[in-house]
């Protein structure tokens, strides 16, 4: 309580805070870290190898860990005052490892089933870790798995001697996620960072190792991986600069040269997602691997790069050669908007055999920039029955290609529909032009399946011509939900009659939204709707299902079928009927009696809104049920809600003037 103890306190302090300081010097403490101020009065990290270890706290306190075994353990400090003040010290040296992906040192960024706030928050680093956690004598090496995960706060530049005292052999997930979330860390990345990591691949060596790091800057070091060589393995580029968009310059060639042998599955799996400051392609990029594909191989790789310019290199996977994987190009190129000139007509020649799920899922999708027609042989070797989603999205956005669609492009697919297998394959492609060619869906037969077309040529404004009789191949069996939805949507250029058997001899109860949108805008078709082009429908409504089926279908002309529709029965279902025929002006004549079925007298939402809406040419009463009532009596207290616009504009029908004003 008086000035001279104070002066006293003090004085003893400083000598403690020296004598410690002294003693960290003897101790060659050689990796540093700056808890996050304001976090707290209490820090922690973990050490997982076995040794001998020391922590200078920062406030005088050193503590020496005898560790005799491997195995993650936390180790926590509490301080007079924010543990941002202090700068905290770490060193030893290990002597073991134990086997797995235990990290030999972690950050304890992340909340856990223990804490719910972290304690282990940092701002900078400073140093080396591989001086304390080293190869040992029998060639050990520690992993860095998950080290930095989630660490956003930390800040500053990633040291370059980081793990400089390991040399050898690198193990399974060494790397993995090492600086997964730091997206405060700026500056480049050292290119001596792993040059002491010498030998063979090994599984998800460097998976996420600087997945989410948005601040790095600079090129990607040429020689990063130089030390890595042999035949590949499962994973081990999988994410690795994922959404580094603060990266710049030309992918090296030479990055991966080192990598020979057959493929591993997901081994480049979105490596470079979403590093849009990345400008061009090395054509020589995977240059050693060569061999029989392996699942997922190119899945993402280049997702989201929109900076990359110039020309898809013809010979980038000229050296893979086998039967398709799953998931083996999904969304290889997607987004990357940049990318010019055509599609390389040899890009995927060496690809030959059954087609897979996924194979081609949105391997284009977003590629605005490219142009030139589709390469007639681009997927020559791929025959079969097909798979699920095999070209979904393929082409999804490419605005730019120009030309027809090529003939032979899917020629040797045969067999019973998939999921998906088409779904939004040319969906946006506005500058095809040309006839769709009769037998480009190959040889089909068989049931639908959900999604098959659903949106294949969705927005292709510039085909022309008829659409051909046999396109679908030979269905049969019950409708699949989606099935045919929005297949056309958009084709303004489209001319002559649909054809009668376009959708096969299918039969059985309704699926949901099965044509929905399956002709919007084709103002261009002209001609009767065909009697029997839904098939033998039979069953309860599903939603959606004819939604929007024909609107603005404006050059469409004579009588709507009798039993367009089928033997509908049951209960009503959403939107069922929502704008059906809405602006198909030249439809004439009476409204079929019975067109939409036998139907219970529950009411559903926009069942039948806008479903005759504007259609003009429309004569005799107004839509009736099979014993004669008119819909609106049927329904004397259907709302706006489940029926508004549903005549709006037909003022030819013979009743106009007597429907309630909510079906108008």
């Amino acid at each position: 309580g008086n000035s001279s103890y104070a002066t006293k306190y003090v004085a003893d302090t400083v000598a403690t805070i020296q004598a410690a300081d002294t003693l960290i010097k003897d101790l060659n403490l050689s990796f540093s870290m700056t808890p996050l101020s304001g976090n707290g009065n209490t820090f922690s990290f973990s050490i997982g190898a076995a040794g001998t270890f020391y922590i200078a706290w920062g406030d005088g306190t050193i503590e020496k860990i005898e560790k005799p075994s491997a195995g993650l353990v936390s180790y926590s400090h509490t301080y007079a005052q924010d543990a941002g003040n202090y700068k905290v010290r770490l060193g030893g040296k290990a002597t073991g490892y134990r086997n797995g992906v235990d990290s030999a040192f972690k950050a304890n960024c992340t909340t856990s089933e223990e804490t719910e706030n972290p304690t282990g928050k940092i701002s900078k680093i400073e140093g080396s870790l591989g001086k304390i956690f080293g190869t040992l004598e029998n060639g050990l090496t520690p992993t860095f798995y998950q080290t930095f995960y989630k660490c956003s706060d930390l800040t500053g530049e990633i040291p370059a001697e980081l793990f400089s005292g390991i040399n050898g052999n690198v193990r399974g997930y060494m790397f993995t996620s090492t600086f997964s979330g730091c997206s405060g860390l700026t500056g480049e990345i050292p290119e001596n960072l792993f040059a002491g990591i010498s030998g063979p691949p090994a599984e998800a060596m460097f998976s996420s190792t600087f997945s989410g790091c948005s601040g790095l800057t600079g090129s990607i070091p040429e020689n990063l991986f130089s030390g890595i060589s042999g035949a590949p393995a499962s994973s081990m580029f999988n994410s690795t600069f994922y959404g580094c968009k603060g990266l710049t310059g030309s992918i090296p060639e030479n990055l991966f040269s080192g990598i020979s042998g057959a493929p591993a599955s997901s081994m480049f799996y979105m490596t470079f997602y979403g590093c849009t400051g990345l400008t061009a392609i090395p054509e020589g990029l995977f240059a050693g691997i060569s061999g029989a594909p392996a699942g997922s191989m190119f899945n993402n790789t280049f997702y989201g790069c929109k900076g990359l310019t110039g020309s898809i290199p013809e010979n980038l996977f000229a050296k893979i050669s086998g039967a398709p994987q799953a998931w083996m190009f999904y969304a290889t190129f997607s987004g990357c908007s940049g990318l010019t000139g055509s599609i390389p007509e040899k890009l995927f020649v060496g690809i030959s055999g059954t087609p897979a799920s996924s194979i081609f899922n949105a391997t284009f999708s977003g590629c605005s920039g490219l142009t030139g027609s589709i390469p007639e042989n681009l997927f020559a070797g791929i025959s079969g029955k097909p798979a699920s989603s095999m070209f979904y999205m393929t082409f999804y956005g490419c605005k730019g290609l120009t030309g027809s669609i090529p003939e032979n492009l899917f020629a040797n697919i045969y067999g019973a529909p998939a999921t998906s297998m088409f779904s939004n394959t040319f969906y946006g492609c506005s500058g095809l032009t040309g006839e769709i060619p009769e037998g480009i869906f190959g040889n089909l037969s068989g049931a639908p399946a959900s999604s098959m077309f659903n949106g294949t040529f969705s927005g292709c404004s510039g085909l022309t011509g008829s659409i051909p009789e046999g396109i679908f191949g030979d269905l049969s069996g019950a409708p699949a939900s989606s099935m045919f939805r929005a297949t056309f949507f958009g084709c303004s250029g489209l001319t002559g009659s649909i054809p009668e058997g376009i959708f096969g001899n299918l039969s059985g109860a309704p699926a949901q939204a099965m044509y929905s949108y399956t002709f919007w805008g084709c103002s261009g078709l002209t001609g009767s709707i065909p009697e029997g082009i839904f098939g033998n429908l039979s069953g309860a409504p599903a939603p959606n299902m004819f939604y929007n089926t024909f609107a603005l279908c404006s050059n469409l002309t004579g009588e709507i079928p009798q039993n367009l529709f089928g033997n509908i029965s049951g209960t009503p279902a959403g939107n069922m009927f929502h704008g059906t025929f809405q602006y198909c002006n030249k439809l004439t004549g009476e409204i079929p009696l019975g067109l939409f079925g036998d139907l219970s007298k529950e009411t559903i939402a926009n069942m039948f809104a806008a479903t005759f809406f504007r259609c003009t040419g429309l004569t005799g009463p107004s839509a009736r049920m099979p014993d004669g009532t008119p819909l609106y009596e049927y329904w004397p207290d259907a709302t706006t809600n489940e029926v508004a616009g549903m005549y709006s504009g037909a003022t030819g029908l013979s009743d106009y003037s007597q429907i309630p004003s909510a079906w108008k």
